[in-house]
């Protein structure tokens, strides 16, 4: 291969991002120390999994940052009006941003109340909204999951050693999902 074709090749790459799946890591969303994981993996009487991570024991409208350590997209699926307890909006998922990885996957935030800083938006760690409890939530906290092609995985947390109580305050590590 000639090295302009070998350039053009590269360039394609980094021009339309890699198609292999990497794992991430996500730290504490909450720059609060009272910030603690109150949910991860169970299964209800009804058959229901969570298979997620919720991130609570922080007030409503606490300052809630992108966790995934790095620069990420993070695309806002809003509109449903900000509460604390609960409502049917978006499916029950709430304001909520997703970011998606290659072959499938894609990491979730659910349940966000918005503010002036809830947009579309590449970054790193930066401001996304405030804690909320949109969607299907009974108490303000912050749903993340790691999904590919809509199924919901846990290893990304529990090969992290993440459980019920361990402190989710930001720098904190929780996990590292596939993206």
């Amino acid at each position: 291969m000639s090295m302009r074709k070998m350039l053009q090749a590269a360039a394609v790459l980094v021009v339309c991002g890699s198609t292999s799946a990497f794992a991430a890591t996500v730290v504490g969303p909450v720059c609060n120390p009272a910030a603690k994981v109150i949910s991860t993996t169970y299964v209800s009487c009804t058959g229901g999994s969570h298979n997620a991570l919720d991130v609570g024991g922080v007030a409503c409208g606490d300052p809630l940052y992108a966790p995934l350590v790095g620069v990420y997209t993070y695309k806002l699926y809003g509109g449903c009006v900000n509460t604390c307890n609960g409502d049917t909006c978006n499916g029950g998922a709430g304001n909520y941003f997703v970011v998606t990885g290659a072959n499938g996957w894609d990491f979730r935030l659910l349940h966000i109340n918005t503010d002036a800083n809830s947009t579309t938006k590449t970054c790193d760690r930066c401001l996304l909204g405030r804690v909320g409890g949109t969607g299907s939530a009974t108490t303000p906290h912050v749903h993340m999951d790691n999904r590919q092609y809509g199924t919901r995985k846990t290893a990304w947390y529990l090969n992290a050693g993440t459980t019920c109580g361990s402190s989710a305050s930001c720098g904190n590590v929780l996990g590292q999902p596939t993206l």
